[in-house]
């Protein structure tokens, strides 16, 4: 679960974590191409599936691809973000909700606001899910992905119901 159960706060860096970090610096602009060539990848495979949707980034931004967040609109894919997650774990391909629930939705932080609904933040927090990406990521590996993808849009009705049998 990724909900704070209680605020804090841990800024402290262990030197060896330090010192990784500096040593990495040298890799930097290797690992950011590798990762925009995998992030590439996945928007020319998934891109021209209906119901995904990928975060915007200015032209003359650069991502680094730290996670690679999809939405998923249910009505237009025909499957629910949980149902495709599923799905896509019994297809051995490991994903992360990591944006939720959203901090107004955390019991650390809820009191803050009173029950108010942030509208775009719960629908982005419901509807995203994170992808595999690392450096290194041979390109064929968002193509399979996309491969199951495209099997599980197709296979939409079935798959909804194994999945919803299966809890």
């Amino acid at each position: 679960s990724y909900d704070s159960a209680f605020a804090g706060l841990n800024a402290r860096m262990p030197e060896f974590n330090a010192l990784m970090g500096l040593y990495s610096l040298d890799a930097l602009e290797e690992a950011a191409r590798q990762r925009n060539e995998a992030a590439a990848a996945y928007h020319e495979v998934l891109g021209m599936l209906p119901g995904i949707g990928f975060q915007k980034v200015h032209p003359e931004d650069r991502n680094s691809y730290k996670d690679f967040s999809i939405t998923v609109d249910e009505k237009r894919f025909g499957l629910s973000r949980d149902a495709l997650a599923a799905a896509l774990a019994a297809e051995n391909i490991d994903t992360r909700k990591y944006y939720d629930p959203p901090v107004h939705r955390q019991i650390a932080y809820r009191h803050l606001f009173n029950g108010q609904s942030l509208a775009s933040t719960d629908w982005l927090a419901n509807n995203s899910l994170s992808l595999p990406i690392w450096s290194g990521m041979a390109t064929d590996i968002p193509v399979r992905i996309g491969n199951a993808f495209r099997r599980l849009q197709l296979n939409a009705p079935a798959v909804q119901k194994i999945v919803s049998q299966d809890g």
